[in-house]
């Protein structure tokens, strides 16, 4: 079934390259503002504690993503608010699930959980978060958030991750949870995604975002959800 193109716009957020530069809350809020009235129909922060477009791009900074959309789901009215994407290794997943619940509250049911396992190493170092077996990470914790948003109820132990009758209240705006994205090109994530999420973030790479490099990618996705039925 065909449906509506829907139009997103990402958030400043980043430091900048040059001294002063750097958005603090009220040109982000300014920014969402002028984007919710135009039209957009959504609004996106990505989730790094440094950020690092390229190998050859120094670390830079980056304002903290779930207190700019707490902020934002208080400020903004219409637009639907997400992560673009939530590294589920920065923070436990429990308490991720409630984050987003109660932002989901805060916003009158605007947000989309976008989740990933993250990439850039030197972040997670920098901070004192282990950067081994992220797919593994990822998963574990996927399987207390996604139970959670949606049922409102986890238990699950794991190597990494555990929840013992973990059980959010009170619950958001929607009776069966906010729905979930997944941000992701590798197979074993495309699986996940296909098993677990209601959306998914694939990307066009540098020089291939053009019409005719979408087919391939829906077709990726397309193929992981025909493996699992």
């Amino acid at each position: 079934m065909a449906r509506p193109l829907k139009i997103g716009f990402i958030l400043p957020q980043i430091e900048g390259r040059r001294e002063g530069t750097t958005p603090g809350w009220t040109d982000i809020l300014a920014a969402a503002q002028v984007a919710e009235d135009i039209g957009f129909d959504s609004l996106w922060l990505v989730d790094h504690l440094l950020y690092q477009f390229g190998p050859d791009d120094p670390p830079r900074g980056i304002w903290e993503c779930w207190t700019l959309l707490s902020a934002l789901a208080a400020t903004t009215t219409r637009a639907e608010l997400g992560t673009l994407v939530t590294c589920t290794g920065f923070r436990n997943p429990a308490l991720l699930a409630k984050m987003a619940d109660t932002v989901d509250e805060i916003s009158g049911g605007r947000v989309i959980l976008g989740l990933g396992a993250g990439y850039y190493e030197h972040e997670y170092a920098s901070f004192g978060y282990p950067y081994d077996h992220r797919v593994s990470r990822f998963e574990e914790a996927l399987h207390i958030i996604a139970p959670l948003l949606r049922d409102g109820r986890a238990t699950f132990r794991g190597q990494y991750s555990s929840a013992e009758d973990c059980e959010l209240r009170p619950r958001g705006p929607r009776p069966k949870g906010l729905p979930i994205m997944i941000g992701t090109g590798g197979e074993r994530m495309l699986r996940l995604t296909a098993e677990h999420a209601d959306a998914w973030n694939g990307w066009l790479v540098r020089g291939q975002n053009h019409p005719d490099a979408i087919p391939p990618l829906r077709e990726r996705i397309d193929a992981a959800c025909r493996q699992i039925g």
